[in-house]
């Protein structure tokens, strides 16, 4: 009875808590886009806690507020998350896969520049390569993903070019496919002048691994040389210990044994001061082997337990356990020998069960996204089907109604069609009765305007005539002459004052100018001015006076306009003028 009582709370409590959870949820504070990006950015590639429940209040929010980019990234960030956290789920990472790429399908690259550069859609696919290929062991899988980023490799960009080859190398490289994976990667050591120092160690670690695979330490020593030059200048403090440690292993496959003891000696001292075991494993694995090479099976059986406890890939386990059978033999212990190679076959068995539970996820995960794409296409169909017969109904509700008011139309029409007709002949004779106004108008006005640069002319010729004369009483000097004098020369200023003689003609002409300096932008404002004045009509003589210059002047003047304009011999400035006025 107490128990039954106990279990009821106990359902109600957490009905409560996932109310009261679901509540908190919807009323939560809407946070701001910018702060929204921020998070995204400073959570992601992160596998805390901390980290899954920031992607999934993004994802929230995102959606309260729409806003797609939010949405995608919060996708990516669960689907890296469930990928690198200390209990993979497969079925977790092509679920938020999918939702990404899904959604992404529905933009367009080159409309959505900005937010494909700003999800950064080569760097999602090669992360959930990387996944698929080196977390779940799917190196195929993970090649599909790979292959992703090739469109998205533009001209210049060496810094993705080199990642993308990094990571196909990768695959040919967990398939111990080394020459492969060198014709990948020794290419590009040709070009890393644009590269930063982190790509170019990446592109030095994967070369020289190979290398090392292939037992050519020849090859692999210099690498490692100017891998640990790079690092020590970075001051990247890992970096310099794990090439120390690859560089203990060149001189130890180069035959100098004792200096790889001695190297790997100083790399594990500093592994022990700093707990980096993940180091410490390589470096005890390589110990146990150099040990071994210099005589000591004592040392190397120590060394090679202690690398299989500090292990934590199946991978490298089962490696060492090889080893240690291999070392107990020769001190002839061999029940210890058997029981190492019972151990290593056992693991072999859970690496392979591993292997084909993983690669059964995988085909199962994506056989449900299959089906509930095709549960949501079944949806989508039905939804049509109904939509055609609702259109089919309209159609013919439409119809009938459409004949009805077509009737009507046609009825309505005929009697307007009457009505314009009649109509359209008296607005013809309004339109012509206008235009022939207009015309008159715009004669009338070019005339009033042509008369008034001609008795301005006229003004300015009396006005000169006039000082040539006062100018020729030189003597006796009379203050009142030479008053009469100076106003005689203001008037003529006054006058021949081009730009208000111009702006008057502008205002007449208003397109004039403008079409002449779109169509010849050489032309100065001085040979706009002759443009003008030729328009209005003006002789050589009036248009020198205007412009107080000889008509020597304006004939050379009007001669080089011609020529700049183009026009032929055969016909006038002033022609030329008026057709263009009427374009």
């Amino acid at each position: 009875m107490f128990l039954n009582a106990l279990k009821k709370s106990s359902i109600l409590f957490y009905i409560l808590l996932f109310v009261n959870t679901c509540y908190a949820q919807d009323n939560e504070p809407l946070i701001k886009i910018n702060d929204l990006d921020s998070l995204h950015n400073q959570f992601y590639g992160q596998a805390s806690e901390e980290a899954y429940y920031i992607h999934n209040k993004l994802l929230r929010q995102s959606k309260k507020l729409s806003y797609d980019q939010g949405i995608l990234s919060a996708y990516k960030g669960l689907m890296w998350y469930h990928g690198v956290n200390s209990n993979p789920n497969i079925d977790s990472v092509l679920h938020y896969a999918d939702l990404f790429e899904t959604k992404i399908a529905t933009k367009s690259i080159k409309e959505d520049t900005l937010l494909i550069k700003a999800l950064k859609l080569p760097q999602y696919y090669l992360n959930k390569g990387q996944i698929l290929a080196n977390g779940f062991g799917l190196p195929e899988q993970g090649l599909e993903s790979y292959f992703k980023v090739y469109p998205f490799i533009s001209e210049g960009d060496t810094k993705l070019f080199i990642g993308y080859n990094i990571s196909i190398a990768e695959i040919y490289y967990h398939k111990f496919q080394y020459d492969k994976a060198l014709e990948v990667l020794t290419p590009l050591l040709k070009d890393t002048v644009n590269i930063g120092s982190f790509t170019k160690k990446l592109l030095l670690k994967n070369i020289s691994a190979n290398y090392v695979h292939k037992e050519m330490p020849e090859k692999s020593y210099p690498l490692h040389k100017e891998l640990l030059k790079i690092a020590k200048k970075d001051n990247d403090i890992p970096e310099i210990w794990w090439t120390t440690n690859r560089l203990a292993n060149d001189y130890y496959k180069l035959g100098d044994i004792q200096k790889a003891i001695d190297s790997a000696v100083v790399v594990r001292k500093y592994c022990l001061e700093n707990k980096d075991y993940r180091l410490l494993f390589n470096n005890t694995a390589y110990l146990s082997t150099f040990y071994h090479a210099a005589g000591d099976l004592n040392k190397a059986i120590a060394y090679r337990e202690e690398a299989i406890k500090l292990s934590s890939g199946p991978e490298s386990k089962k490696d060492s356990y090889d080893r240690l059978a291999e070392y107990y033999t020769e001190k002839k212990h061999y029940s210890k020998a058997i029981e190492t190679y019972q151990k290593k076959d056992a693991l072999v068995d859970s690496l392979r069960s591993n292997e084909k539970k993983a690669l059964s996820s995988y085909i199962d995960s994506n056989i449900k996204l299959l089906k509930e794409k095709q549960k949501s296409q079944q949806i989508s169909f039905d939804i049509e089907l109904l939509e055609i017969e609702n259109k089919k109904q309209k159609l013919y509700y439409l119809s009938i109604s459409t004949i009805l008011v077509s009737i009507i139309l046609i009825l309505g029409s005929i009697l307007l069609f009457r009505k314009y007709k009649k109509g359209e002949k008296i607005i013809e004779v309004l339109k012509s009765n206008e235009k022939k106004l207009l015309e008159e108008k715009i004669i009338l006005r070019e005339n009033e305007l042509e008369a008034s640069a001609i008795a301005l002319s006229q003004r300015i010729e009396t006005l000169t005539l006039i000082k040539n004369e006062l100018n020729e009483i030189k003597k006796p000097i009379i203050p009142k002459l030479e008053a009469a004098k100076q106003k005689v020369n203001d008037l003529i200023k006054s006058a021949s004052d081009v730009s208000i003689i111009t702006k008057r003609i502008e205002s007449e002409y208003p397109t004039m100018s403008a079409k002449l300096l779109n169509k010849y932008p050489n032309l100065s404002d001085t040979q706009i001015r002759y443009c003008l004045l030729t328009k209005m009509n003006l002789s050589i003589k009036e248009t020198a006076t205007i412009l107080n210059v000889t008509p020597d002047t304006v004939k050379v003047a009007r001669s080089r306009l011609k020529k700049k304009l183009g026009i032929p011999a055969e016909i006038s400035i002033k022609m030329f003028l008026d057709q263009l006025s009427a374009e």
